[in-house]
């Protein structure tokens, strides 16, 4: 990264003008200084994430980065991650998304694993599908751990692993800081999730545990917060009252709050918890 005090001029008019090759001049420059190199120009024109018209110095291009990934690109070498990131989340909620929609539910927790992993391998941690941890093959010590501490006990009537989709552990200790239940149509799954849910917060060994919910909501029952009886859907008050973070997939608005969020969301409030936890 160059060191300097003062943004380089980059403004279009005199770098080539609005054509291509001037927009990936600029851009070229401005990533540069932001400590990246040119990988990303042409996507990023592609995708039209820079609005060049407003372009003067490298720094606006930064700024405009920074609106629109946020913390990521303060990450080293994450703006590639929070571009992946973008790509991946375009084709589960627009118009590529009609496919897996129809698909076994399994291939949308598996996506979603990989949308996360490289992320949160950054914050010293490992996610692991539920599918992982309850087939027959010997676990390694470092998985037989993390099953131990999701078992349910039901004392004379056994023990069940909670029917949760992803587990985000410390792989130093196998310590279990979050589950994840990946859902894509809500409606039918509130109450199954919300009873793992209570089950966690009766086992004081669990009741730290982080719950969390990633779901299309393709049956809407997110999307508005408060409507005027008879129409309003409880769903979402139900879901908000006790899971910790719910996060959408999605390409329409809907009215976010403190625990309702876009999915870009997860990552950072992921952080904030394990920095609470230090």
């Amino acid at each position: 990264m160059k060191n300097t005090t003062e943004p380089i001029k980059a403004a279009p008019t005199a770098r080539g003008g609005t054509s291509l090759d001037g927009m990936r001049t600029i851009l070229a420059d401005a990533l540069y200084e932001i400590g990246y190199d040119s990988t990303l120009v042409d996507t990023l024109i592609e995708r039209n994430v820079i609005d060049f018209s407003v372009v003067n110095y490298t720094s606006d291009i930064k700024d405009q980065l920074t609106e629109r990934y946020g913390e990521f690109i303060l990450w080293d070498n994450s703006l590639e991650d929070a571009v992946a990131f973008e790509v991946l989340t375009d084709s589960l909620t627009g118009e590529l998304g009609t496919n897996w929609r129809a698909s076994e539910s399994n291939t949308f927790q598996e996506r979603i694993r990989d949308m996360i992993a490289k992320l949160i391998g950054k914050l010293g941690l490992k996610v692991v599908l539920r599918y992982d941890l309850g087939g027959s093959d010997a676990l390694s010590k470092e998985l037989e751990s993390v099953k131990r501490q999701l078992t349910v006990d039901y004392g004379e009537f056994n023990s069940e692993l909670p029917y949760v989709n992803l587990v985000i552990y410390t792989p130093e200790n196998s310590r279990v800081i979050a589950v994840i239940s990946c859902i894509v149509n809500l409606k039918a799954r509130i109450f199954d999730t919300l009873y793992w849910r209570l089950k966690f917060r009766e086992d004081e060994d669990k009741a730290s545990i982080k719950f969390y919910l990633i779901t299309t909501d393709i049956d809407k029952i997110l999307q508005i917060m408060y409507l005027p009886k008879p129409k309003r859907k409880k769903g979402r008050a139900i879901l908000e009252a006790d899971i910790d973070g719910i996060y959408v997939l999605t390409a329409s608005e809907f009215q976010q709050s403190g625990k309702v969020k876009l999915f870009e969301h997860f990552i950072e409030d992921l952080k904030q918890v394990i920095g609470e936890n230090q």
